[in-house]
């Protein structure tokens, strides 16, 4: 049996949908083609899942699509019309549970609509994942697309905070003891891209990245971390709980076609809230959790750039407001940069 064989016996996908309100039909359309392209050849029809989440704009759109994927191979992929916009950890965790409902799903991989995550790519995540299953003898793994460069696609600033979490999430859980098995990843750089939405999990880490997602909602639901977290949150608890992280190089584009973060001032709040999920949630004490930040803060070329500096200024004090509630809203000072 061929390798496309076993993929479509035993794998579902899911496709977190959202645009813009002011999205034309026709860009629409054309992003969901580009992400259903040949998507038959790897998972069956009946196994991808497209989850709107609560975008009016995008569901007309998303049936058509999958009425033309239908005609176009037999059957169609199901969609799932999510009533209110609860933000992409939402739309994953909707898609992973459907899948998971299916007892024959041994692998969900998840990609988003923005064509960034090539269908051709997807052999070699599934491969490494049953290759990774084997060589550490457990389910509870998974494989991260990783993307060679974090700046082309998402810009200097954002790709720098992007490190900064990674950093910052395995120092973290290695200084409560709990040390991520990183061997499977290091082939690419110091730490795994795992921020990158395109990922295959087994059911196992599947079923955990959906619950984790579900948990820090009910946990905490004025903090709205199904808009945030899909990739943090999930990250975190997968390696609290022993999961082993692989990662393959997968394509990815120099722009994303949209994005709901606004730019330079929304920094502080879109990094800091993750950071301050990290402490509050594995109850970080301060005198832990500052030096880990700080460091990693103190590699950031962005601190560089014009008005670099205030930015991150900024990022410490929201954490220091978020993470601690009996702590004073004052980051320490630390260094001739804080």
């Amino acid at each position: 049996m061929t390798l496309s064989q076993h993929m479509r016996r035993e794998t579902g996908m899911t496709v977190a949908i959202w645009a813009p309100g002011d999205t034309p039909r026709e860009r629409g359309m054309k992003l969901l083609r580009r992400t259903l392209d040949d998507a038959e050849v790897f998972v069956a029809p009946e196994r991808i899942v497209l989850v709107v989440d609560g975008c009016p704009a995008m569901e007309d759109a998303t049936r058509q699509a999958a009425q033309e994927f239908g005609a176009r191979c037999g059957a169609e992929p199901r969609v799932e019309i999510k009533p209110n916009n609860e933000g992409q950890g939402g739309a994953v965790a909707c898609g992973l549970e459907i899948l998971l409902a299916d007892s024959a799903v041994r692998y969900c991989c998840t990609r988003d609509m923005d064509g960034d995550h090539d269908i051709y790519n997807v052999p070699q995540l599934y491969r490494r994942l049953v290759e990774l299953e084997q060589q550490e003898s457990t389910d509870r793994a998974y494989v991260i697309g990783y993307r060679g460069d974090l700046h082309r696609p998402m810009g200097f600033a954002r790709g720098q905070f992007e490190q900064v979490l990674n950093e910052v999430t395995v120092r973290t859980l290695t200084a409560l003891g709990r040390v991520p098995n990183l061997s499977h990843c290091r082939v690419y750089g110091q730490y795994p891209d795992f921020q990158s939405g395109f990922k295959i999990y087994t059911r196992w880490s599947a079923e955990l990245t959906a619950a984790s997602l579900r948990r820090a909602h009910e946990r905490e639901p004025q903090e709205l971390p199904l808009r945030w977290g899909v990739q943090f949150i999930s990250t975190a608890e997968l390696l609290w709980e022993g999961a082993v992280p692989a990662s393959v190089y997968r394509l990815t584009y120099d722009d994303q076609p949209h994005t709901t973060f606004e730019g330079l001032d929304d920094l502080p709040r879109a990094y800091g809230c993750q950071l301050a999920w990290l402490f509050r949630r594995f109850d970080v004490p301060p005198e832990i959790a500052w030096p880990i930040l700080d460091e990693a803060l103190a590699g950031v070329l962005f601190a560089t750039t014009p008005g670099g500096p205030e930015v991150i200024l900024k990022l410490r004090e929201f954490v220091a407001r978020h993470a601690w509630s009996c702590d004073p809203p004052q980051p320490p000072a630390r260094g001739a940069m804080f």
